[in-house]
């Protein structure tokens, strides 16, 4: 069963959970077999959450003090959201930094049912007495050709598939980019397709990503955000996932940066 994301927790906290074609919707990844994230590492990783309920939906990342990537999927347009940043350096009784989601720009080409071009642009206000940082670095690719290599998935989940308790701490652990002709040889009848901007990585056989990180970021060479997790199979270490390519969006984020 192919295992996509989180589109539930209406602005009433109405959990509707979509299957169509065998796909449960109900489900939202998470790293499996990863590491704590120290304070002060990834600071631009955040948890996107439902306003009313205050449930983790979905990762996002911030690319500045005013707006942040993560999936299409995980924003349905009935929801209210914020963003909570990395709790790791917030000391007993302070206030955990956030960021409130004023708009939200869905991909045009957006298919919820092949997850085509699954990426969606957030305008946020950031709550933070000095977010200047945020704008003084690029993470953004440097260009659209993509990447290769090893990178850094990172969100908040649990450690095992036992537990159904999403962890209040950051996780992050090493995946390897895979071409897409390996990535379709492993995954089959749910594998990226090379028109939709979407791309492949994988772990060791103890890593995998499942179950709490849709929208989260992969990580790669000088930090910078390549992929947007998406979707993949079940929970299944040494199984590739898909992620969206941020280098094949490039322009359109971009675009709207300078015009949002």
């Amino acid at each position: 069963m192919l295992f996509t994301n989180l589109e539930m927790f209406t602005s009433f906290s109405i959990a509707v959970i979509l299957c169509f074609n065998g796909v449960d919707s109900g489900r939202v990844k998470r790293v499996i077999g990863g590491s704590e994230v120290e304070c002060g590492s990834l600071p631009r990783v955040a948890s996107l959450r439902n306003s009313t309920s205050l449930q983790h939906l979905c990762g996002a990342t911030l690319l500045g003090a005013r707006h942040a990537l993560t999936a299409a999927h995980c924003v349905p347009p009935a929801s209210r959201y914020y963003l909570q940043l990395n709790n790791k350096c917030v000391g007993d009784g302070e206030v955990v930094p956030n960021a409130t989601v004023t708009d939200i720009v869905v991909h045009e080409g957006y298919n919820k049912y092949t997850r085509a071009h699954d990426i969606a642009l957030l305008k946020i206000k950031l709550n933070l007495e000095n977010s200047n940082w945020l704008d003084d670095e690029n993470i953004l690719p440097y260009s659209s050709f993509g990447v290769s290599g090893t990178c850094v998935i990172s969100g908040y989940g649990v450690k095992n598939t036992t537990s159904m308790e999403l962890s209040e701490t950051l996780m992050t652990a090493n995946l390897k980019i895979i071409s897409l002709d390996e990535c379709t040889r492993r995954l089959g009848i749910v594998a990226p397709k090379h028109d939709a901007g979407m791309m492949c990585a994988v772990g060791d056989d103890a890593t995998d990503s499942c179950q709490g990180d849709s929208g989260g970021p992969l990580l790669c060479a000088e930090g910078r955000v390549e992929g947007i997790s998406s979707h993949g199979l079940a929970c299944a270490p040494g199984v590739p996932a898909v992620y969206t390519s941020v280098a094949a969006h490039l322009h359109w984020i971009k675009n709207l940066m300078t015009n949002n």
